[in-house]
């Protein structure tokens, strides 16, 4: 091959995404995600018709084009996740290189990204990157290894988890309520053959806690500790029950924990309904010894998607 016609090739590019403009520097793009962006199918056209016109030999220039697409199919993927992330940003988001992100973290992240072709997943690596954009430093350090190794399935089952959220409200001996505390709560004990037709069976759960986003332990579950109140409002959507009955301190709270990546994840994940969620969790407080007052005078009112609590007698 003419040693010329690569740099021919790469001018050509150049010029080409200088010319129509590909780049957006509108958004912001000239900085940290400048190498992300730019070249379309129409540049990559010309350097494969470039190749064709070589005098290279025909398996050389199978290799090349061969190499070439395969390069694109990666950059296609880096330029969608870095665009998610821009539209996810908070407004007013520096996208230079003052912004205070580590362009190490930034190329290992990117480097990684450019494998992730589905769609659903890069939905969730913009969204995290997006994070990352808007307070430097905050990503777990192994975020990347997690988002390289869960499967589309995976994710599907965690945002299940995601959706399994409950209020725990303890009341003061005036009726009010003390504070409220919120709680991934997974009921997995005595609801296994419910949660195995909803895909998060036993191994699925393994499967997550070795990812590194859940800690699993279906034997002796996990409580929140430091709750004496006698009473205590649970609220499960715009469901609302009065514990009466708890060990002194400790209510239970389910066999799943998020960690400090599941709680990452969390925060960019979109919940779902899990149908007869509040029997789940039903069952599995009566199984813990926790009981429930017959009839009480509160309930729950959900206006603009925000949560209030009031007395019946108030209404």
């Amino acid at each position: 091959m003419d040693p010329t016609t690569g740099v021919k090739v790469a001018k050509n590019v150049a010029d080409l995404a200088k010319n129509e403009n590909i780049l957006n520097k509108s958004a912001g793009l000239m900085g940290m995600l400048f190498p992300y962006v730019g070249i379309e199918q129409k540049a990559v056209k010309m350097y494969i018709e470039e190749i064709e016109k070589s005098d290279m030999s025909p398996e050389a220039k199978a290799f090349a084009v061969l190499s070439t697409k395969k390069k694109f199919k990666e950059f296609k993927n880096q330029q969608k996740i870095a665009e998610i992330a821009i539209k996810n940003s908070k407004e007013g988001t520096d996208f230079s290189k003052k912004s205070g992100v580590s362009e190490e973290w930034l190329d290992r992240f990117m480097d990684s990204a450019r494998f992730v072709s589905s769609e659903e997943m890069q939905l969730v690596w913009g969204k995290i990157l997006a994070n990352e954009l808007n307070v430097p430093g905050s990503t777990p350090p192994n975020m990347i290894r997690v988002l390289s190794e869960i499967t589309p399935e995976l994710a599907r089952a965690f945002r299940c988890i995601c959706s399994m959220i409950v209020y725990f409200l303890p009341l003061k001996e005036d009726g009010n309520i003390e504070t409220d505390i919120r709680n991934v709560f997974v009921p997995y004990n005595k609801n296994a053959d419910i949660f195995r037709e909803m895909g998060l069976g036993f191994g699925v759960l393994n499967e997550l806690e070795t990812l590194g986003v859940i800690k699993f332990n279906s034997m002796s579950g996990y409580v929140s500790k430091g709750i004496h109140n006698q009473k205590v409002l649970l609220c499960i959507g715009d469901k609302l029950s009065v514990i009466v009955e708890h060990k002194d301190g400790e209510v239970p709270t389910g066999d799943v924990l998020l960690t400090s990546v599941g709680e990452a994840l969390q925060s960019i994940t979109e919940c779902t309904e899990i149908d007869n969620y509040a029997e789940m969790i039903n069952t599995y407080m009566h199984n813990k010894g926790v009981k429930f007052a017959e009839e009480h005078c509160f309930m729950a009112k959900v206006e603009n998607n925000v949560l209030n609590i009031v007395r019946k007698d108030q209404t």
